[in-house]
């Protein structure tokens, strides 16, 4: 009779305690710094802003969602059930002897086993399934996006740290969505369900059973602001392992060459260190956290021991309700317990959500404008009409470039080492816009133009060939893998590499190797030449083709050369002034600026010209090595 005089305020306590720990859920971290407003431009959690954003992901996938949650629901509901009926079992059946109330709960408690068991199997089936399309999308989503972000971008970033961000940083998504899902809401729904039943029982001994509560979820507000910044700098700390790891092992072979090993060894083991150190942090923070969490959880029991049991002594509470009451308690601090390490999960996702939206959420600098032209059927003309560019505002690279290509012509590109040659040629693909002027294919300026219809009628051979793990066949077939067979041996035959290529054992199926590595320097030139021979450009980039081989194969490759010129328009840069000096004519630069142009003979005419001073310099010293 005592419990009914209680206020009726007390059956709000259960209400507020819920509603303390769901907003320390939800606020894992402070208000958005000034980098997150910047990236945002929106003010607020931004910790909840990530999960709205992943929740959006998970929303077009309604039926798989809903089935995850009834199934976790009705879980919840059987879990609570052997603990209701624990009452029935000592005050009816072995209390008051009764044999048939005793097998009755027993086939009950035998079908809601069977029961809990199949609703856990279906729940882990639709969460499982959920995760998996949800961050396969995402996953695909990040590295399609990255496929479209500009080069500006990369050069700012290194390898590892990109691919942190699509393999280590979704996995921790996924754990989200199936943790979150299948775990929080039988968790939330547990805690609603007991605290219904604790105060209908009885509410003054509910109130107090569940007093702790209220510490514990602003300490577990406070604990998640702080392990947000704590997972964020794990995260930042495992992409820089993975940097120096990825650029580790593309180097090797340098690394081993110049007896780098141990320096290596050295600068991992110093990142190593840091992300030692912030998990340390973590667990720091972790190791004062969960056991108050526990502490708080030991005293509601004893209060539910001590009051309890007077009580019962007092003839005011059944021993089945006592024992009813334990069992419900306990069960009630077990999913406060698990939301309180679920904050754990959320501020982690919430440091990688920030990681992978921040990528989503980026605009490539370059991108095809609205209303573009098509560029249907290119003649070749290339325009540079004083052209001024800079990768930052410090510095040009160029400054009023002005040259005309015409189409089928050959242009060599000389000058010293960084006079602004690559960067010029980099502008016609459009990797990178200009500052100032205009670069124009056929009289239509390249910003102006399908992006995708330009970089189809522009190939490049670099210095450097890459190629990607795969057959020779993939490789020389990459820019039109619709090719056929015949036309790709075509192709390999005008690059002089069908006789070398006859001779490995698998022939055109044979693997070349991580970035070509099975093959020789001039082989996998001659492999990115006939790739180039089947993209049948229309405008070609030479960029020192033949500087990174030897004797014997610069003569093939020049022959192969001369087969993907004929009929294109050719900007060639080299060093080698011998390999271009046949071009229709020679543009000479210094200092991002034009500063000779004209055919050999007509540049060699000018003594006191800067070309006539590289083809000196260079004579003697190709005398120098004969001698």
């Amino acid at each position: 009779m005592r419990a009914t005089r209680l206020p009726v305020a007390f059956g709000f306590v259960p209400l507020t305690l819920l509603g303390s720990l769901v907003l320390s859920l939800s606020q894992t971290a402070d208000h958005i710094t000034a980098r997150e407003a910047k990236f945002r431009g929106t003010k607020g959690n931004f910790s909840v802003y990530i999960y709205k954003r992943l929740f959006e992901s998970i929303r077009p996938h309604w039926k798989l969602t809903v089935g995850a949650v009834g199934f976790s629901i009705l879980m919840a509901v059987l879990e609570l059930m052997p603990s209701v009926l624990s009452k029935w079992l000592i005050d009816d059946a072995l209390y008051g002897k009764n044999a048939r109330m005793l097998y009755i709960l027993a086939g009950v408690m035998m079908a809601l086993l069977l029961a809990r068991t199949l609703s856990h199997y279906a729940r882990m089936i639709y969460t499982g399934k959920l995760a998996q399309i949800v961050l396969y999308q995402l996953r695909t989503q990040l590295y399609e996006h990255l496929q479209q972000l500009s080069l500006s971008f990369y050069n700012n970033k290194r390898t590892g740290q990109i691919m942190s961000r699509v393999t280590n940083d979704v996995n921790v998504m996924e754990q989200f969505i199936v943790e979150g899902i299948r775990d929080m809401t039988v968790n939330l729904l547990k805690l609603i369900l007991i605290s219904a039943i604790l105060f209908s029982k009885n509410p003054h001994l509910a109130l107090l059973t569940l007093l702790p509560t209220v510490p514990l979820a602003w300490g577990t507000r406070a604990f998640s602001g702080r392990i947000r910044g704590k997972y964020r700098m794990m995260r930042r700390r495992m992409a820089d392992m993975n940097a120096i790891l990825s650029d580790t092992i593309t180097g090797i072979r340098v690394v081993q060459v110049f007896g780098q090993e141990e320096n290596e060894a050295v600068k991992f083991r110093s990142k190593s260190t840091e992300f030692k150190q912030a998990g340390l942090d973590t667990n720091f923070l972790q190791a004062i956290f969960y056991p108050s969490v526990n502490l708080a959880f030991g005293l509601g029991q004893v209060i539910v021991w001590l009051w309890g049991g007077r009580e019962v002594l007092a003839g005011q509470l059944s021993a089945g309700d006592l024992v009813m009451f334990s069992g419900l308690v306990a069960q009630f601090y077990q999913p406060v317990q698990a939301l309180s390490q679920s904050s754990n999960l959320m501020a982690n996702t919430a440091a990688s959500g920030e990681r992978v939206y921040e990528i989503l959420d980026m605009q490539p600098d370059i991108r095809t404008q609205e209303n573009a032209e098509s560029l249907p059927e290119v003649k070749g003309e290339v325009v540079f009409d004083h052209v001024t560019f800079g990768y930052d505002s410090t510095e040009p690279a160029l400054q009023d470039v002005t040259l005309t290509v015409q189409p089928g012509e050959t242009v060599g590109l000389v000058g010293p080492s960084g006079s602004g040659k690559s960067t010029l040629v980099s502008l016609i693909s459009r990797f990178y816009d200009v500052n100032e002027g205009a670069v124009k294919v056929d009289g239509k300026d390249v910003r102006d133009v399908d992006l995708s219809d330009l970089r189809s009628n522009v190939s490049v051979v670099l210095q450097e060939p890459y190629l990607f793990h795969g057959t020779i066949r993939d490789n020389i077939a990459y820019g039109r893998p619709e090719a056929s067979f015949e036309e790709v041996v075509a192709a390999a035959r005008a690059a002089n590499a069908h006789d070398f290529i006859m001779k490995l054992t698998d022939g055109y199926d044979t693997h070349v190797g991580e970035r070509g590595s099975k093959l020789s320097g001039g082989e996998r030139q001659r492999v990115s030449i006939a790739r180039a021979i089947l993209d049948d450009p229309k405008i070609l980039i030479l960029d020192e083709a033949t500087s990174a081989v030897d004797t014997e194969s610069e003569v093939q490759i020049q022959t192969a050369l001369e087969n993907l010129m004929e009929g294109r328009t050719t900007l060639a840069i080299a060093h080698r002034l011998s390999t271009v000096k046949n071009a229709d004519k020679l543009v000479v630069m210094e200092q991002g600026r034009i500063v000779e142009e004209g055919t050999h003979d007509e540049l060699m005419e000018n003594e006191d010209g800067l070309y006539h001073r590289l083809v000196e310099m260079q004579t003697k010293l190709s005398a120098t090595i004969g001698e």
